[in-house]
């Protein structure tokens, strides 16, 4: 984790969601992991090693995204409270998997109407999705959520969910 910190990481792969032995979702990641200071470092050119053109680029990009990502999304995890941190973080995952989730029952609907699933693949993906509600819901009984707040405010775009 330190090396991670120190020099940065960075995970680039692709993920199919499956549920009940139906493929709905595909999820493609890019994700950069570095400390603060490497970041300030690099942004700054401070580093004992040199920044190629291609890196500063790159990296300007990245401050771009933060940027709006700042601006869109105000909410924080506020973390100087070990309580506070625990339900932000909690919240963040759980808004996540409601996504998630909302987009996959959306492509079952959607391939439903096209007649592509079978009534055993239909019953199986419901079961699922209930027992994946019921799993949502105790995890917000656990840290004190309301259904509300599983959502994040995108600013001029609206709510995510």
């Amino acid at each position: 984790l330190d090396k991670v910190l120190e020099k940065g990481a960075v995970i680039d792969g692709e993920l199919a969601i499956r549920v009940a032995d139906v493929d709905l979702i595909f999820i493609g990641l890019k994700l950069l992991i570095t400390s603060i200071s490497r970041s300030e470092e690099l942004r700054k050119g401070r580093s004992g090693e040199s920044v190629s053109r291609e890196d500063e680029e790159y990296i300007r990009s990245l401050q771009i995204e933060i940027e709006k990502a700042e601006r869109n999304l105000p909410k924080v995890i506020e973390a100087s409270d070990p309580e506070k941190a625990e339900k932000g973080i909690a919240q963040l995952v759980l808004t996540l998997v409601k996504l998630i989730k909302e987009l996959m029952y959306r492509e079952v609907k959607r391939r439903m109407g096209k007649g592509n699933l079978r009534e055993v693949e239909i019953q199986k993906l419901g079961l699922t999705f209930k027992a994946l509600d019921k799993k949502i819901e105790e995890m917000r009984a656990i840290f004190g959520l309301e259904d509300e707040e599983l959502n994040l405010d995108l600013g001029p775009l609206g709510n995510l969910l």
